[in-house]
């Protein structure tokens, strides 16, 4: 019948008009829906008014929205136009505000800007935002007051996903205002948060009654990435653990001093059984604090990434190249899940590595570990490389590994990270 169809109204030519007005329109928006090219649902955009906002509704959902101090006014503009008419604000579903400036942030290039584009300011007039899932809150600074948060609770209540990104803010207590007025948050991303001060001392962080006692109770999650400072780190695992936060199933940390580390094992003890997929975002290899990962039985991914330094750094702590993948070896040996079917490691080497200097490090002792019982039932071990490492890595595997040890060549993969330079 489709093929009758395309005889009779190929696809170089327009329907009749008394074809098209007979289709009802639920059906247009359905195709709508499924399109996936910009320039196509731009032009659907155009062609009628009843297109209009099934083929809006197409595009925002896949396009985030970034308004800083160089476009606020011509969006608030949008917004009130959207009170008298439908425009694309009430289509956005992923936006990301960008602060820029601050009253309290020093400026060595010269004076602030006067229009300086503050959150207190500016968020009570960002009404109407109605399709807003997912917030991107960039640079803010600590000088922001009860109207930003007021206006967070009234205009963004709905939003599910919230990203955190350079954020200097006074103290906790404005972290968890912020936190708090999301009701339906699923997902969080901190990165670069950190407080001017902190109203407590690592030691009373360890102390549960302490955050049990004072602070909010978390949002509940089901995806937590956090690449924070120390003393931030211990602050967000320990009022997680005090207020026993066990839906997460995604978390991505980052290991950086022993303290933040044992905050972090503290939570995963107790609440490690509910995480499938575990990423460990920064792993220094010349760290010697343990991480164990027992307590996470249930994961189906684990992913690693290695810095290690190596002979060019001048910071080199003169570690034998053999010794490099020591920790990792001691991390990956405290898995105890039997439904991880992959593991990944992202090695990130100070800089431009060798074929040799990739021959030293200690590959027999990744292939015994591989080789453990713990990982019967892996099918991938993928070792990703930097992009312009990939090719003699993959020579180095193959010598290393494949054809050393050949009942791992199913299983032990190559890839690469980082995007190649463009050929200008």
């Amino acid at each position: 019948m489709a093929n009758d169809f395309l005889k009779v109204y190929p696809l170089t030519k327009a329907l009749s008009q008394e074809l098209s007005d007979s289709i009802p329109i639920e059906i247009y928006e359905y195709i709508i829906a499924h399109m996936d090219s910009t320039s196509a649902l731009k032009n659907c955009s155009l062609t009628c008014r009843a297109w209009l906002q099934a083929s809006w509704k197409n595009i925002f959902s896949r396009r985030r929205i970034v308004v800083d101090c160089n476009n606020c006014e011509a969006f608030l503009q949008l917004i009130e136009l959207d009170r008298h008419s439908v425009t694309i604000i009430r289509f956005i579903r992923s936006l990301h505000i960008e602060q820029g400036d601050s009253r309290l942030l020093f400026r060595s290039t010269g004076p602030r800007n006067p229009k300086t584009f503050q959150f207190d300011d500016f968020l009570p007039r960002f009404v109407g935002l109605v399709s807003v899932k997912t917030l991107r809150l960039g640079w803010i600074r600590r000088d922001i007051g009860p109207t930003m948060i007021t206006s967070l609770r009234t205009n963004f209540g709905q939003v599910t996903v919230l990203e955190l990104n350079s954020v200097v803010l006074a103290s906790t207590d404005q972290l968890l205002d912020i936190l708090i007025s999301f009701p339906s948050l699923t997902n969080l991303t901190l990165v670069g948060v950190a407080f001017s001060s902190l109203s407590y001392s690592v030691h009373e962080a360890e102390q549960t009654f302490f955050v049990e006692r004072t602070l909010p109770v978390p949002p509940k999650l089901n995806e937590l990435y956090c690449n924070l400072p120390r003393d931030e780190t211990v602050f967000i695992f320990s009022w997680l653990t005090a207020h026993g936060v066990s839906s997460i199933q995604r978390l991505n940390v980052t290991l950086i001093h022993e303290s933040s580390n044992a905050a972090i094992c503290r939570y995963l003890r107790k609440f490690g059984s509910t995480l499938e997929e575990l990423t460990i975002g920064s792993f220094v290899s010349i760290s010697p604090e343990a991480f164990d990962l027992s307590p996470c039985t249930k994961l189906s991914m684990l992913v690693i990434s290695v810095q290690f330094r190596f002979r060019s750094s001048a910071f080199d702590l003169e570690v034998p190249p053999s010794d490099l993948f020591v920790p990792l070896f001691s991390m990956l040996q405290t898995v105890s899940a039997e439904r991880l079917r992959e593991v990944k490691i992202l090695l990130r080497p100070n800089g431009d590595l060798t074929e040799e200097d990739y021959n030293h490090l200690d590959w027999n002792g990744l292939a015994f570990v591989i080789k453990q019982p713990r990982f019967t039932n892996l099918s991938r071990f993928r070792l990703i490389a930097p992009y312009k490492h990939v090719e003699l890595f993959k020579r180095v595997i193959k010598k290393q590994i494949w054809e050393e040890h050949p009942l791992l060549a199913s299983v032990v993969r190559v890839g690469a990270w980082g995007r190649p330079k463009r050929i200008q």
